[in-house]
């Protein structure tokens, strides 16, 4: 990835304060009193509008056309002579290549503004920067994670983030709610057309507008294009960064018989199936698990709710404690699940219909456990 350039511009149409209001700010004395999260939001130009939305200046022209969907600065603790194993699970096939030639599509995060070729990619150079000398102390000596800065803390969470919404996984995703949404809208659209008019009059309109492109029915002026969702997101990216420093981070060792490995969605999220009825799949919701190298794993757990204020401050408990043959088995199964296509790294993976299986088995378990021994009941209070 190459050096970010200026100036940028944000991938939201959300209305903001203008981003040189917020960097003349360095310059003035009044600095001195703002909170190290401030001080930090201030220093990469956030701001935040009036709709509590983060609106982070983030695209700009670049030079760069092949571009990593997993940073190489990841992928590289998982090579062997400096060469990594990708293993196709769709195909159930292996191969070697170098870092540079895995994970990468050529203008995957660009878009076209007005008259502008704008992408995300060097301003996800500058995020990979930043984190790079905090992951690479983390694999280093775990025990790290203890004694980093506020700023440290940001860097890595801001990477963590971006790592989510930047990958072809978090695209199928986001088509495929775009998919069911427009399915709902359609049905809603038909059965209304047909409750105003007769049959004869309901089929004559519905045959004019059934077959109406995709952003008729968004009321989007031009088609969607493929990154400017996860830009868009990006652009949130401090907001959601927030939330993962808010939550607990237990980082620590695999045992000598177990390997880790990462794949193409490389910040794999896991629901807890014994939750509260009305959450869902919400990003503080998750559990992750982030493979740093073969040795090394980060897990990031739910982020405490209103309900336990005690627990919930602006940084989460740390950990550093190694982790068991169960917890890497585990682990390794949840980083499966959430693939793509491709894993990367040495050693025994786990298979996707393993991963499935064993998971939906070890969830039905922890429900049966929790109703039958704790009381928990999953269904919503009466009258709901």
């Amino acid at each position: 990835m190459g050096n970010t350039q200026l100036p940028m511009w944000s991938a939201s149409t959300n209305p903001c304060i203008n981003v040189s209001d917020c960097i003349i700010l360095l310059g003035k004395t009044e600095i001195k009193g703002l909170s190290p999260l401030r001080l930090i939001q201030v220093r990469n130009g956030l701001t935040m509008d009036e709709y509590k939305f983060w609106n982070e200046p983030n695209l700009s022209p670049t030079e760069v056309k092949r571009q990593h969907y997993v940073p190489r600065l990841l992928l590289r603790a998982f090579t062997v002579d400096d060469k990594i194993r990708v293993f196709d699970l769709d195909e159930g096939k292996e191969f070697r290549t170098s870092t540079n030639n895995t994970a990468v599509e050529s203008q995957f995060y660009d878009e076209n503004i007005a008259d502008f070729h704008l992408s995300t990619e060097d301003w996800l150079a500058k995020l990979e920067g930043d984190a790079a000398p905090v992951i690479n102390r983390l694999i280093d000596n775990p025990a790290n994670l203890l004694s980093l800065s506020v700023e440290e803390e940001f860097s890595i969470a801001r990477f963590l983030v971006a790592l989510r919404f930047r990958t072809p996984a978090f695209r199928d995703y986001n088509e495929k709610i775009s998919r069911t949404v427009l399915l709902q809208i359609k049905d809603m659209a038909q059965k209304q057309i047909y409750h105003q008019h007769d049959k004869g009059k309901a089929d004559s309109i519905w045959q004019e507008i059934e077959k109406k492109p995709d952003r008729w029915w968004f009321n989007e002026r031009e088609p969607q294009q493929p990154a400017s969702t996860a830009n868009f997101m990006l652009g949130e990216i401090q907001g959601f960064a927030n939330l993962l420093r808010a939550a607990p981070w237990r980082i620590g060792f695999a045992p000598d018989s177990l390997r880790l490995y990462t794949s193409d969605n490389p910040v794999a999220g896991y629901l807890n199936p014994v939750r509260p009825w009305w959450e869902g799949a919400a990003f503080a919701s998750l559990t992750y698990f982030i493979p740093l190298s073969p040795k090394v794993l980060l897990k990031i757990e739910r982020r405490p709710d209103q309900k336990d204020k005690e627990k919930l401050q602006p940084r989460g408990e740390r950990r550093y404690k190694d982790f068991s043959e169960w917890e890497i088995s585990f682990a390794r199964h949840v980083v499966t699940n959430d693939t793509k296509r491709y894993l990367y790294g040495e050693g025994l993976v786990v298979l996707r219909d393993c991963a499935v299986n064993c998971l939906e088995r070890i969830g039905r378990a922890q429900m049966e456990f929790a109703i039958r021994y704790l009381g928990f009941d999953p269904r919503p209070p009466k009258g709901i």
